[in-house]
């Protein structure tokens, strides 16, 4: 169950740029990952990347995506990657550093952007999958 403080940070999410949205997205993921001390939290946080990468995958195979195409296939690639590999942490017990660093990158990549102009994504999906985060 969510404080209301954390109701409050996630309805707030709406308001603020689709980067930022993106950005606290894979933060939440990370830290759900970092503290996933049970094997049901490692699920969840497991179930949860899952879900983020899968939001990724579907939004950058949209039309009015407005990512360019080698951008769009990298991170259809990467998505691919990360959700396979989120099955089989979840079947065989894998180590959750090779996802925590991918995510940490593209947190990275995401704040470098952050201060360009902003290319157009699904932040209210974002903003959906962060809810449920």
């Amino acid at each position: 169950m969510r404080t209301p403080v954390q109701r409050y940070q996630v309805s707030g999410l709406e308001a603020v740029a689709p980067r930022e949205t993106e950005i606290v997205a894979f933060t939440i993921c990370n830290e759900r990952l970092a503290g996933a001390a049970d094997a049901r939290a490692r699920i969840e946080a497991l179930h949860k990347t899952h879900q983020l990468w899968s939001l990724i995958v579907r939004d950058v195979a949209m039309e009015a995506n407005g990512l360019p195409a080698d951008l769009k296939t990298n991170l259809t690639d990467l998505g691919i990657w990360a959700m396979t590999y989120c099955i089989h942490a979840m079947a065989m017990d894998l180590p959750l550093a090779p996802l925590v660093q991918v995510n940490a990158d593209m947190i990275e990549g995401l704040r470098a952007q952050a201060a360009s102009p902003a290319v157009a994504t699904t932040a209210a999906s974002l903003a959906s999958v962060a809810a449920t985060l």
